[in-house]
């Protein structure tokens, strides 16, 4: 039997790259002791309680129907709310429609701004599902290399320079993942003017965005024009710790909303109303669990920072963004794949290769923050380990 051309557009590098980390799931939950680095969640910290409860409360009260298709009045409103404080853009709950998390969000402002034919720039390092998310309609996708020698930073001319007839979207992340880059107003802007008069949309996903610190923080949805070309993606999974809920959202024109939610209706029919209730509570807890891991962020990312910098045949990056830090490994002398392979197989820790995160991928290796300190400290050592091997072996 045939399958459809999408098919190839979701496969490939972007989903292998994921073959260490559920190795690693494999071999601990087999009761192994493996230390997992190859994804954004802290293994060590749950939903918050009045998180949870208020999940059962709505369960108990019989909040377990079909429901709104956009996503519940009081849950848009909270996250208008939200939107406006941290990018003074005025919007309400007609400009925000609730998907399946921030993945789901993204996977369906594609679909509805793209097809066959345009053309999407995304910036390379990008995170691993975004080639298939953005290429699934069909578009062709255009990368923008941020470059290791620039910290990862975005260099606007480049974006400007990428830009054609046919290009219909920019996609961008701060902070990023893999980087950690955060990117300013400043190099915001003039991606935003552009935008506004070549009629492009600006997608920016924004899902790491409250873990920063308040002054740290920037969207282009707070610059001039941005209300008819930005689209702001952004979820509950990193600030409340709520990655399993798959609660996301996206915020941005009416006319884009009216077609969200036809996507909507034939492709979910709206999300549990227990889990949207949990999501305004998560609301109404305000940033105490941002902050909280933000500082478990900070600390560990001083760690690695000090325990890897001095390693001959490694490089590392530690921006102050997201959950993780990325290794630069190709002076080892092996792939980022198999670097990520011998660290599993032979020393119980699974990191995840960058090789599905664009070209400028290979060589790099991204390491997540999220377990304890005492875990972290034992995978770092180990790491150390198989560097001073290899280099044995070489000579």
């Amino acid at each position: 039997m045939k399958f459809s051309t999408l098919t190839r557009r979701i496969s490939g590098e972007s989903v292998d790259s994921w073959a260490v980390h559920y190795a690693g799931l494999a071999r601990r939950e087999a009761g192994e002791d493996v230390i997992i680095l190859s994804v954004g969640q802290e293994t060590d910290e749950y939903t918050d309680d009045e998180i949870v409860s208020s999940a059962i409360a709505s369960l108990r009260n019989g909040r377990h129907h079909y429901a709104q298709v956009e996503g519940a009045l009081s849950l848009r409103q909270a996250i208008a709310k939200r939107h406006n404080e941290l990018t003074g853009q005025g919007v309400d709950e007609s400009n925000c429609a609730v998907f399946a998390g921030a993945q789901n969000a993204l996977f369906a402002a594609a679909q509805c701004v793209l097809e066959h034919g345009d053309e999407v720039i995304l910036i390379e390092p990008y995170y691993t599902t975004y080639l298939a998310t953005f290429t699934a309609s069909g578009a062709t996708l255009v990368s923008v290399v941020a470059t290791a020698e620039n910290n990862f930073q975005v260099n606007p001319d480049d974006v400007l320079a990428a830009i054609t007839e046919r290009t219909k979207a920019i996609v961008l992340n701060s902070p990023n993942n893999p980087t950690g880059a955060v990117y300013t107003l400043e190099q915001f802007k003039p991606i935003v003017d552009a935008c506004v008069e070549k009629e492009i949309w600006l997608i920016n996903d924004e899902v790491y965005q409250e873990i920063l610190l308040p002054q740290e923080r920037a969207s282009p949805a707070s610059l001039p024009g941005a209300d008819r070309v930005c689209v702001t993606v952004s979820s509950l999974s990193k600030s409340h710790r709520m990655t399993g809920w798959r609660l996301g959202w996206i915020v941005g024109p009416k006319p884009l909303m009216e077609n969200l939610y036809n996507l909507s209706m034939c492709m979910a029919y709206g999300l549990p109303e227990f889990i949207m209730d949990a999501a305004v509570t998560a609301f109404q807890t305000g940033a105490v669990t941002a902050e909280a891991v933000r500082k478990n962020m900070d600390s560990r990312r001083k760690i690695v920072v000090d325990k890897l910098q001095e390693m001959d045949g490694l490089k590392i990056f530690a921006s102050a963004g997201g959950m993780y830090v990325v290794l630069d490994v190709r002076a080892s002398g092996v792939s980022s794949r198999d670097f990520a392979r011998n660290m599993l197989d032979q020393y119980d820790v699974a990191v995840l290769p960058c090789d599905g995160f664009g070209e400028s991928g290979r060589g790099l290796i991204r390491v997540s923050l999220c377990v304890p300190e005492n875990k972290l400290i034992i995978a770092c050592e180990r790491i150390i380990e198989y560097v001073k091997t290899m280099k044995q072996n070489l000579a």
